[in-house]
This record gives structure tokens, sequence and C-alpha cells, in this order.
């Protein structure tokens, strides 16, 4: 609310007393209303209709991921000095991964926010007005928020089932080799890439998906173009969704795929992805290329300064880790995936299963007191 200019306190209290009032309508957007304005002197809250629900929305889904993260942590430490659990440290890092990806991909939007400040202050002095309002006015940043909160809490229940055990019903530590709480064995460093792949796969098609939206803020829906649209379509959403969906749900994927193998539909949608992979991993001739349809081929030309007949594009100015960022993950990652699952499913899912909860939990054997010793075969 600070920095969004919601909020604001005066160093010294001002000459105003308690105030408190609701617009129904106004100028600007309509989505900005109705618009509460309210304060007293030592405080001024200015909270636009969208601008607070998704405030809400967004510090609630991030609170939820904190707190459960951190609560589940704590179990797994409790479980390893009972010597139920190891090793602690990777269970951690895994209780907090939903909600790192929450804070990651967020940064990332503010990231791609301040990327995209240059083609919002050209739209704004081209309007007349200047960059902070016209940030403020744009919706899409605050569905982008939403987005990624609710995909980390995905993400954040698809590690629940993972360790099922520890969230019962009830809130007492499970006995080892208990046949309700079946105990998982530790996690190994094949588990472990998995998941981070996952991750990484998670969050480089948010943020690939979701910067269409951030286009949207210098290029308006419909003003764009066929080639634009082409672009938005199938070298951002089609391996994005590709990515994000594979990644939380390797199981369910590999199964449609299976059951669909030879069927027309899953064809088509292969060939598509086989396309989408290769436009962002290849290049793209010009005129296309100038239009919005860069590939990594493209920007890789336009680094080196060859001519745009070339289809050379200059890549975006966001800084040297934030660009090598984007080509390793957003475009040869996501590219490279589409590629393979379109042509070999069954090979881009297997490394995701590995750290997947439908993998067979391993049992801790039981000693049993007082048992008998099993009866040889002479009797």
């Amino acid at each position: 609310m600070l920095i969004g200019g919601m909020l604001l306190v005066p160093g010294t209290p001002a000459r105003m007393g308690w105030f408190f009032y609701v617009y129904p309508s106004g100028p600007g957007p309509s989505w900005t209303y109705p618009l509460i304005l309210a304060g007293n002197p030592y405080f001024l809250v200015y909270l636009p209709a969208l601008s607070g629900i998704v405030m809400t929305l967004t510090a609630a889904g991030i609170g939820l991921g904190m707190s459960l993260g951190v609560w589940l942590g704590i179990r797994l430490i409790r479980f390893h000095r009972r010597g139920l659990l190891r090793p602690t440290a990777v269970g951690f890092a895994a209780g907090l991964t939903p909600a790192m990806i929450g804070l990651v991909t967020l940064g990332a939007c503010c990231s791609t926010t301040a990327a995209a400040t240059a083609g919002i202050s050209l739209v704004a002095q081209s309007s007349g007005t200047n960059p902070a309002v016209a940030l403020a006015n744009a919706w899409y940043l605050g569905v982008f928020q939403v987005v990624v909160v609710y995909i980390a809490l995905l993400a954040q229940e698809k590690l629940l089932s993972v360790y099922a055990f520890l969230v019962g019903d009830s809130l007492s530590e499970p006995s080892a080799g208990s046949a309700n709480h079946p105990i998982r064995g530790p996690l190994g460093w094949r588990e472990a890439g998995s998941a981070v792949l996952r991750v990484v796969l998670v969050a480089a098609g948010i943020t690939w998906c979701l910067s269409v939206m951030m286009a949207w803020t210098s290029t308006p829906p419909s003003r764009a173009g066929v080639v634009t649209w082409l672009s938005w379509v199938f070298q951002h959403e089609v391996p994005g969704i590709l990515a994000v969906v594979v990644a939380l749900f390797p199981t369910e994927a590999l199964a449609w795929w299976t059951d669909r193998a030879r069927r027309w539909p899953a064809l088509a949608l292969r060939t598509t992805l086989v396309i989408s992979g290769l436009a962002l991993l290849t290049w793209i001739p010009a005129p296309w290329s100038g239009e919005g349809a860069a590939a990594l081929g493209n920007e890789l030309l336009g680094l080196g300064h060859f001519p745009l007949s070339w289809g050379a594009v200059t890549p975006p100015s966001i800084g040297i880790l934030a660009l090598s960022l984007r080509w390793g993950f957003q475009l040869t990652l996501l590219g490279a995936f589409a590629v393979v699952m379109g042509l070999r499913p069954r090979s881009a899912v297997e490394p995701l299963l590995q750290s997947s909860g439908d993998r067979p939990p391993a049992r801790i054997p039981i000693a049993v007191p007082n048992a008998s010793p099993p009866l040889s075969e002479s009797g």
C-alpha cells in the first residue's frame, strides 16, 4: 500500500480531521470504483475497488502458503528427532517450496513490471497522463498477481499429497510403521532434482504466460495484428500452460496422453507443441519477427547487431541476469520441453514423476515383540 500510493503517512500531522468517503463512480476506469477515501491527521488511505480486492486475495494466499509451509517444516523437524524422517533439510526445503514459488514469481512479476515501465511511460505520455496513473489503472497486474498465488497454492496442494501423513485429522505424531500413516523413504538426489525441475517449469511457465498481460499495457488486444496474436497464443500461452499443467500434474498428464495417443486430437496437439517449441528455440523470418513473433535466434542476431532483414530483433533492456533467465528458462527450457512433449511425451514426463505424490510409500519394517519364528518347510 505504501509503494503503490494507497497509504500515505505524512512526516508531520496534517491539519485535518477524521473523514471517510465512498465514491460510487467518477473519472477513470470503471474497475476503480467504488473508491474509498479515508484518513486523519496521521494517515490517508486511497482504496480503489479492484486494487483492494487483489491486495486482500494476494495477502491471504501468500499468508496461507507461508504459514502452512512453516508448520510443515516444524512437523518434519519434530519427526526427525523421533527418527521417523531423514533428511530434515530436504524435507524442510520441500515444505517451504510452494511459499517460495509464490514469493519468487511475485518478484518476477515486479521485475516484469519494471521492465515494461518504458512502454507504460510511452503510452501514458501519448495519452496525456503520467506513468503512475497508467500503472495504477492497469488491471492486468492485479490479475497477474492473483493467478500466480493461485498456482502456488495448487503446487502446495500437490506437495501435501507427498506428506499426507503430516496433515491428517489428528495432530499427533504418527507411530513408525503405522498402517494408517505410511512413512515415505528419504528423498534422494533424483527426487530432489525432479522437484527442482518442476518448480522451474512452473515459475517459467507462469511468468511466460502472464507476460502477455504485460504486453497489453503497451499493445492493446483490440489493436494487435494477426502475427502478434499468433505469437501470444503459440509462443507464449501454449508452451507456458503446458509447462505449468504437466509440472503440477505429471501423472494425470501422462495418463491422459497414453489413453489418447493415437487419436487425432492428441496428434494435432502434439504437432502444435512441436511447432510452438520450435518457434521459441529457432528463428522467425522477417518481417514477422518485427511484429512481435521473435524467437531465441532472432534475439541472438539482434545481440550481434545483424541487419533487420535477417530477422534480427533487439533483446529487451532488462539487464544481463534477467536476459539470461529469459533465454535459459523461458525460451530454451519451455521451447525444448514443448518439442520433447510433442515428440516423446513419456520421456518428457518421467523425470517429473520422481517427485510426484503418486510414488509408492516406503514402509518402515516393524519389529513385533514375542512373535514366534517362522516355521521351516520341514514343519
